[in-house]
């Protein structure tokens, strides 16, 4: 019980200390904590779109959080410039266009201008962007994970029915 009550309290100090960096920080509006994250909305400067953001110390109780990394990581996406975050975007867009089969995207869709950033998720060695198609993929979202290098590292398109398999039976 006693090393339950450490890593909550251990929880709480970690997500009070980064709700009080993010809040002085500027850098979200609406900064909460919920649950074992700070949540908040941002603006992503190069895309012109507001964002969902979810900061995530991954709280573990052997090793104290790298939140200077989290803040950082967080400070560099929402910041980076037109020119990098456009080749990131085709990047996406190509890498999505090749491992596709013609018949899986349609040719009229452009996914650069198709897919907008809906969310970020920050942790302290990744970043997660989350795009919505809405034409491309209207019942799916696309998951890029970056390096805190803003490098794309990986691509995931999830969609409803990844979900919904089980309540088909």
């Amino acid at each position: 019980m006693r090393a339950t009550w450490q890593g909550f309290l251990m929880t709480e100090s970690v997500l009070n200390d980064l709700l009080r960096r993010v809040t002085e920080s500027g850098l979200l509006e609406d900064a909460q904590i919920d649950e074992d994250s700070v949540i908040g909305s941002g603006h992503l400067d190069a895309a012109g779109v507001e964002v969902e953001v979810d900061l995530d110390p991954e709280i573990d109780e052997d090793e104290a959080p790298d939140l200077d990394a989290i803040m950082s990581n967080l400070k560099d996406v929402l910041s980076v410039g037109e020119e990098r975050w456009r080749a990131i975007v085709e990047e996406i867009s190509s890498d999505i266009e090749d491992a596709l089969d013609d018949d899986e995207l349609d040719a009229d869709v452009d996914l650069r201008t198709d897919l907008e950033a809906i969310g970020v998720g920050v942790f302290a060695d990744a970043i997660i962007v989350v795009f919505a198609g809405q034409t491309s993929f209207p019942d799916a979202l696309v998951h890029v994970q970056l390096t805190p290098e803003l490098e794309v590292e990986d691509i995931e398109i999830i969609g409803d029915d990844d979900e919904d398999d089980d309540d088909e039976d």
